[in-house]
């Protein structure tokens, strides 16, 4: 068996931000409703009908999304010990990816979803280093090999 490594590739650190502002109304206590003449509105039983007073509350939200990514590509040959000829070859590739997402924001969080609550309360991350990134393309890439080479077994 021989493993050849065609290229180890590592993107450089990469943080996008998108900005967006999100709305929504919420209720915000109660009030009695009043007619046109600015006096109450009373129900059947004579008490005061009361409604749910609602504002519109907003939120800027700023998005980050950090990404790096490290690449390892590789050729397997399977050569015949006695005549050096190769039986078969095969391409190996692992990628490993580190994606984080966070986010800040400024005004009212009432406005947001759970999805974007959750986002605001992460941190940025540091990247992973340039070596930890090729040692955990690396060991996918030993788990890939050792699957390939249970895959095709050769016995003379």
């Amino acid at each position: 068996l021989q493993l050849l490594f065609r290229s180890i590739s590592i993107t450089p650190e990469q943080i996008k931000e998108k900005e967006f502002v999100k709305e929504k109304e919420i209720k915000d206590g109660w009030e009695y409703l009043l007619d046109k003449k600015g006096k109450f509105v009373l129900d059947s039983n004579g008490k005061k009908i009361k409604v749910d007073k609602l504002i519109t509350v907003s939120c800027e939200v700023y998005q980050f999304e950090q990404f790096k990514s490290a690449t390892v590509r590789a050729q397997v040959k399977f050569i015949d010990y006695y005549s050096k000829k190769v039986i078969k070859s095969f391409p190996l590739r692992s990628q490993f990816d580190f994606e984080h997402s966070y986010a800040s924001h400024r005004g009212d969080k009432r406005a947001l979803n759970k999805s974007y609550r959750e986002l605001i309360s992460l941190k940025p991350m540091r990247f992973p280093s340039n070596e930890q990134m090729v040692y955990d393309a690396g060991t996918d890439l030993k788990r890939r090999l050792k699957r390939l080479i249970k895959r095709n077994k050769f016995r003379k």
